[in-house]
């Protein structure tokens, strides 16, 4: 088995403050140690403050110069233009989807700092030796054929299926109300959390017992917990590139109501108990109402196996061999 000696250079990872932060990407990349991948990791705190993308391209420079690796891997296309500014060691870029698609307000219009990540992202992937895109839609979007297709995997010995008064019951969650679960930040726009309120609300005139619960800035163990404890999940994003939150609810058999956004509609498939509706609060409160009276769980979890992380390992792998032959 080759040993490949990785630099992860990321603003994507799990911290004290917020151990949910890019908890996906820390997942992904530990999966990938039993097939022979050694990886240091550079955090970049964007959020602390931006002038640490700059202070980074110096880090990577002395990073590379102590120690010797194959390849760098880039989360997120602000930090894969810190990984590209040196000459020395082959670069892949992971885009994460707001990088290629960019930041939506709630009516849809892309902002100011939205067009440049899209426009800084169609050029990076041009410098990247490898480019790796969550979605079809976002090869698409950067015009790149020779992006590699690989959604980030789910964790089905975390997201599985549990008693759901035993999940209930641990987070201190009513035993018998119906729970609507939005595991992402109400504040960010995209996320069209202002919808779901609305559609829960209709969706109340029905089911009295009806509440939205929000799951997020906690740790994966905890957010497997409310998947088990809710009735069913529900996402309105005006873009995504593969949602996470909904291969997680899948592999917990959570029912999913979605928009058709990034590959979600592949993710849900023909899956019965998950739905596929317009970005409209009635048809979301429909589908709750629907959800809520039939009251049982899904097969989910059969049909998202095909994207356990170890089968999305083994595709990085091959990604960073095809990457060092170039």
């Amino acid at each position: 088995m080759a040993t490949y000696r990785v630099l992860v250079v990321t603003n994507l990872w799990p911290t004290e403050a917020d151990p949910g932060y890019g908890s996906f990407v820390k997942a992904q990349m530990e999966s990938l140690r039993p097939l022979g991948v050694e990886f240091d990791v550079l955090f970049i705190n964007g959020r602390e403050s931006r002038w640490n993308y700059l202070r980074g391209i110096s880090q990577v420079r002395r990073q590379l110069r102590a120690k010797p690796y194959d390849l760098i891997h880039a989360h997120f296309g602000l930090a894969g233009w810190v990984a590209r500014f040196q000459d020395r060691v082959p670069v892949v870029v992971s885009f994460m989807g707001d990088d290629v698609l960019g930041r939506p307000t709630r009516s849809g219009r892309i902002t100011l700092a939205g067009h440049f990540l899209r426009i800084s992202g169609f050029i990076l992937a041009r410098l990247a030796t490898c480019v790796i895109v969550k979605s079809r839609q976002m090869a698409a979007k950067l015009r790149l054929p020779s992006a590699n297709v690989i959604p980030n995997g789910v964790d089905l010995n975390l997201f599985h299926p549990m008693q759901q008064a035993e999940a209930r019951q641990a987070l201190g969650l009513e035993a018998g109300k119906k729970f609507v679960l939005f595991p992402y930040n109400p504040d960010e726009a995209r996320k069209r959390y202002d919808l779901i309120q609305a559609a829960v609300s209709l969706a109340r005139d029905q089911v009295p017992d009806l509440e939205l619960v929000v799951a997020r800035g906690m740790r994966q163990e905890q957010i497997a917990l409310y998947m088990n404890a809710a009735d069913v999940m529900v996402m309105a994003s005006m873009f995504e590139g593969s949602p996470n939150a909904v291969k997680e609810a899948m592999a917990t058999d959570l029912p999913v109501i979605t928009v058709d956004v990034g590959d979600a509609a592949e993710l849900i498939g023909p899956t019965d108990g998950c739905h596929l509706v317009a970005r409209e609060a009635p048809a979301i409160a429909e589908k709750i109402v629907e959800v809520c009276r039939y009251g049982r769980r899904t097969n989910g979890r059969e049909w998202i196996r095909k994207l356990s992380m170890e089968a999305v390992a083994q595709q990085i792998v091959n990604v960073y061999a095809t990457t060092l032959r170039r």
